[in-house]
């Protein structure tokens, strides 16, 4: 019995467990962060696959590029521009500023029967994208000019040529007020655009890609 004993004791599991080494776990690890890295290179250089051929995300910016480069780039330049010229001018807007302009949106969205988050994601926007939009469109509108004049004769001028251009009777002819506010808005996107390419005009645009 001492002899069985003796043997159990020898052969117990504590003297049995083997430690890994510290270099396969180190070898492992970097095998694992490898092939992570390599997926993940393989997620941003691949967009598709097609039948087995990969279709590279670098075609797909390129194709992108060709059709809307020049535009996209405009839209940049323009962007930049505003936000240059609002620090300058000391143009501040506000984030209850924003909420107020997507209240509005949210008023205007939900009396048609949708709510601003389908919007969002029918224009492939974030609310993120439409929070840095609504406050570019302040900031220009700070910068041209928010307040345009419309004199009754102009209004007067908008009622003759509504009447005479509706072929069928109207439901429910627009207040003067609905038309002045109306007027109003369509001058001041026009002196925005005026505004916006004078703004480029004067501005020192180096292109290093052209569209």
């Amino acid at each position: 019995m001492k002899k069985i004993k003796k043997i159990v004791s020898k052969t117990s599991p504590k003297k049995l467990l083997v430690k890994t080494p510290k270099k396969l776990l180190i070898t492992v690890g970097a095998i694992v962060l490898a092939v992570s890295l390599l997926y993940g290179l393989v997620r941003l250089t691949v967009v598709a696959l097609v039948n087995g051929r990969p279709i590279f995300r670098c075609s797909v910016i390129k194709d992108l590029e060709k059709q809307y480069g020049a535009k996209s780039l405009d839209v940049l330049i323009l962007k930049a521009l505003i936000n240059q010229e609002a620090k300058k001018n000391k143009i501040i807007v506000t984030q209850k500023d924003v909420d107020a302009e997507i209240k509005k949106i949210e008023t205007s969205v939900t009396a048609q029967g949708m709510s601003i988050d389908a919007l969002l994601a029918q224009q492939g926007m974030t609310k993120d994208d439409l929070n840095s939009e609504i406050k570019i469109q302040l900031m220009v509108t700070k910068l041209a000019g928010e307040k345009m004049s419309v004199t009754e004769k102009e209004i007067d001028d908008y009622l003759v040529t509504l009447r005479e251009s509706s072929t069928a009777e109207m439901e429910e002819e627009p207040t003067r007020t609905e038309i002045k506010n109306l007027l109003e808005q369509q001058k001041v996107q026009e002196n925005i655009q005026t505004y916006l390419g004078d703004l480029k005009t004067k501005a020192k645009i180096n292109y290093l890609i052209k569209y």
